[in-house]
């Protein structure tokens, strides 16, 4: 190979590796624009399973059920002011309301503003319901006002106690806040970066844990300029302690050692570069708690004695308006 020949290859290697670290450099900032309006629908989920399966019974002996409560909120998000620091200040509308709760497979709550006969229900007073937020570039959000939105449904009754909690800041915070965006001044990342957070579990675990997320920007689709840039997430036990976790945090203590755990905690999020928005998001956690027991007239042939409880946590959203 001539020294020429060389000499090109060598330079439009160069030029590619160049290309490619620029172009896989990328900004994970919200930006915002006074008057944007976007429409958006945030779902949590949280399901528990159980199942007791009991061969030494004559017959053998199955009981089975799930416990569930989906709560899916649609709102209109308008910009209506941003600060120096890049900081939205955002009017939220309620626009659409489904919140459901089962206990052991028979439906005790069931609500959903789009539902012909559900609109003359007490819950029905939320759609419309407003309150303000502040978001940072970064996805942290701060509650600025919502007591407007607090006195459409008071009292006593199931209903006013769902409206309770739908209005609650910490309730607000999370329907509204961005968990995958790199947190801090470093938002610049580049494809194979990843960044990570240690957060409490949810309730309804058996033993309440710490975990480390690790968010790590896969890839970005489409060029960086108007692309996706698509961030995924795993997430381990940590030996550190969430902010706010007791070292000795309530649970079902030394019977949670009586059963093997299984458990997956992952997640996704699409952000449009062009916009600064992010179009998708979901964060899951499936527990599986397994105990085995053989009784003592077990016979030969059969199995043990199996107790399976389950918790799924999810949370999702997604924009509406693209």
């Amino acid at each position: 190979m001539s020294r020429n020949v060389i000499a090109t290859v060598i330079g439009l290697v160069g030029v590619m590796i160049l290309t490619g670290c620029g172009a896989s450099q990328v900004n994970l900032a919200m930006q915002f624009k006074v008057n944007d309006v976007d429409t958006y629908r945030v779902t949590t989920e949280q399901i528990k399973d159980y199942k007791f399966e009991q061969p030494s019974e004559e017959p053998p002996k199955v009981t089975e059920n799930q416990s569930a409560t989906v709560i899916s909120v649609v709102f209109d998000q308008r910009v209506d002011n941003i600060d120096a620091k890049g900081n939205a200040i955002a009017d939220i509308t309620v626009k659409g309301l489904q919140y459901t709760v089962t206990e052991k497979d028979a439906t005790k709550f069931d609500f959903d503003s789009a539902r012909e006969a559900d609109k003359s229900k007490p819950l029905a007073k939320l759609v419309g319901a407003t309150y303000k937020i502040n978001i940072s570039p970064d996805g942290r959000v701060s509650v600025l006002e919502a007591q407007q939105a607090r006195k459409l449904l008071t009292g006593a009754t199931t209903d006013a106690k769902v409206a309770s909690n739908l209005f609650k800041d910490d309730t607000i915070i999370q329907r509204h806040e961005v968990l995958a965006l790199p947190k801090g001044v470093q938002s610049t990342v580049k494809v194979g970066s990843a960044w990570s957070e240690v957060v409490a579990s949810p309730p309804g675990l058996l033993a309440p844990k710490s975990y480390e997320k690790v968010y790590t920007l896969k890839e970005i689709e489409g060029g960086k300029e108007s692309g996706t840039a698509q961030v995924v997430m795993t997430a381990q036990e940590s030996a550190v302690q969430a902010e706010g976790v007791a070292k000795d945090a309530p649970g079902m203590g030394f019977m949670a050692k009586m059963f093997d755990t299984e458990e997956s905690y992952n997640g996704s999020m699409k952000f449009h570069l062009g916009s600064g928005k992010v179009s998708e998001y979901m964060e899951k956690l499936a527990v599986r708690y397994i105990a085995a027991e053989s009784p003592a007239n077990q016979k030969p042939d059969k199995g043990p004695d199996t107790l399976i409880m389950g918790l799924t946590y999810t949370v999702s959203g997604q924009m509406l308006t693209q």
